[in-house]
């Protein structure tokens, strides 16, 4: 059994869910989904919690997927398990009666990113990395986190990342709307505590309810119709099990460029 992979504490009405794998950048794992989904699951049963606060140990909130364990789902045929297994933890953040606060240093990339996505609120330093390198990696994100990243910063900018794989600062994050706030890397952590009292000084009957409302709004403005969001299933479903995935896979272990043939 490897060692925990999640901090979680409580300090007052804050919960902190803290992701503690600072020497694979808090890639996620399999291990770190779960106790992250625990984590919100207690956190959400507990009625004195007025905010959630998620970050990273380390130089970096989180650098995405865990390759290796990526590439042994992939190889077994159950890669995109591991997508709705994120999606679980993803859907727990947007269903949580409390606001979630994300707080971003370093690189948000690939599921670091859709876990800002998600998020009700996000804190970056200005010189963060967010980015969705699935196009160059040969994954496809769910329907959802399509969906969400869509509603999140518009369509233009969402093919922008999406369709080219790039990157882009936290100073430029916060004006796309994919932060609230970008500050200097030096000031992160105390903004980010101000933040969060202010939520927490704030009315919690009021709070919860504004977020239920945003959540309805956006809900209601991004229903899926159920052809196209099977149709997406099965490219998705495609994409995981395609020779292009492993070798994105096997390019990003050996430092070079993939060679995608769309097969």
């Amino acid at each position: 059994m490897q060692g925990m992979t999640l901090v979680r504490s409580q300090h007052g009405k804050v919960w902190r869910l803290t992701l503690t794998r600072p020497d694979a950048r808090n890639a996620v794992n399999t291990q770190m989904l779960g106790e992250l989904l625990r984590g919100l699951e207690e956190s959400a049963a507990d009625e004195t919690t007025r905010v959630v606060v998620l970050s990273g140990e380390g130089r970096h909130f989180c650098a995405g997927a865990d390759i290796e364990e990526l590439a042994l789902a992939t190889e077994s045929g159950d890669g995109g398990d591991y997508g709705r297994t994120l999606e679980e933890v993803l859907s727990a953040i947007a269903r949580h009666p409390a606001p979630v606060l994300t707080v971003v240093q370093g690189g948000a990339l690939g599921a670091g990113c859709q876990l800002a996505v998600a998020s009700d609120l996000v804190i970056a330093a200005t010189d963060a990395v967010f980015g969705i390198p699935s196009a160059k990696l040969g994954v496809v994100i769910t329907f959802e986190n399509v969906r969400r990243l869509v509603l999140a910063v518009g369509p233009k900018r969402a093919s922008d990342l999406l369709l080219s794989g790039r990157t882009i600062s936290g100073e430029e994050a916060a004006a796309w709307g994919l932060a609230g706030q970008a500050v200097p890397p030096e000031d992160l952590s105390v903004r980010a505590l101000e933040y969060a009292e202010q939520i927490v000084d704030a009315a919690p009957l009021s709070v919860r309810a504004s977020k239920r409302g945003i959540r309805e709004v956006l809900d209601a403005l991004s229903a899926p119709r159920e052809p196209s969001a099977a149709d997406f299933e099965r490219m998705l479903t495609a994409a995981f099990a395609s020779e292009d995935l492993r070798e994105g896979i096997a390019a990003f272990r050996e430092r070079r460029d993939p060679e995608f043939r769309g097969r």
